[in-house]
């Protein structure tokens, strides 16, 4: 009973020291990132400007060019702005400038979104083909921040995005309905390739008939051999015998035949 009582106090106490312990841990307390709104709207004016008087030569030039350089350029000029996102805004920028049309107007910035150390800024814009939306994310480096990268999206309608939903799924199931099409002819062509076609049981020839078997044929009787036994000899005989007499059988009786060899026999 003692022992159990120590038990239970030794863990009363084990678990008061690790409560005072977690009352005396210290939490870091969350840095907050403070940035200068202006400096960022400023940051996506100068982009916008450069969209729009940049010669096609030029920004091709830019986007093809190596990052080191582009990167030395920029650092030279002061430009917040890594050489990766710099020559991906201007990429994104050729690849919709024809969809997008002119330049009309900055419609307004949205407020920063702030997470972790990375400020995101989305500036909203009026072409004459349609809207869009550039966004750019800066990372906060010594009270600097830093554009890290930069996108161009274009906005469409509910009626173009199903327009290009549509023409996409008749795009990928034409194309399904063709290759299997195009299989299908494939193997039909198969059969018309000398050496692929299965090989042709070979015809078994027809059985020849069995030549009918010729009654066997009775031993010639020699003078001293009884024939009695040839029943059908007897009947003829005695028939014979009955007609030449004029008599019936019942008078006699045929014991034994013998084949003679006088010339009166052969005769007969």
């Amino acid at each position: 009973m003692k022992q159990k009582i120590r038990t239970i106090l030794a863990l009363l106490v084990l678990s008061v020291s690790v409560l005072g312990l977690t009352a005396c841990w210290n939490v870091p307390e969350e840095t907050e990132i403070t940035y200068d709104e202006d400096f960022l709207h400023s940051v996506a004016d100068f982009l916008i400007a450069n969209f729009e008087d940049m010669p096609e030569e030029v920004m091709a030039e830019y986007a093809a060019g190596d990052e080191e350089e582009i990167q030395e350029f920029l650092d030279s000029l002061g430009l917040p702005f890594t050489a990766e996102a710099f020559t991906t805004a201007l990429a994104g920028y050729q690849g919709s400038a024809e969809e997008l049309g002119p330049y009309v107007s900055t419609d307004g910035y949205e407020a920063p979104e702030v997470k972790g150390d990375e400020i995101t800024l989305v500036t909203n814009l009026t072409y004459e083909n349609r809207s869009a939306q550039l966004t750019i994310v800066f990372q906060a480096e010594d009270e600097k921040s830093v554009a890290q990268s930069v996108t161009l999206d274009p906005k469409y309608s509910i009626g173009e995005i199903l327009q290009k939903a549509g023409m996409n799924t008749i795009l990928g199931m034409g194309t399904v309905f063709a290759v299997l099409i195009f299989i299908s002819l494939v193997i039909y062509c198969f059969n018309f390739i000398p050496g692929n076609q299965a090989p042709k049981q070979e015809e078994k020839p027809a059985p020849k008939p069995r030549p009918a078997r010729k009654p066997a044929a009775r031993p010639a009787a020699n003078a001293n051999t009884n024939l009695v036994d040839d029943k059908e000899l007897v009947a003829a005989i005695t028939a014979a015998i009955c007609a030449y007499t004029g008599t019936s059988s019942d008078g006699f009786v045929v014991r034994s035949i013998r084949r003679a060899e006088s010339s009166t026999w052969k005769r007969a």
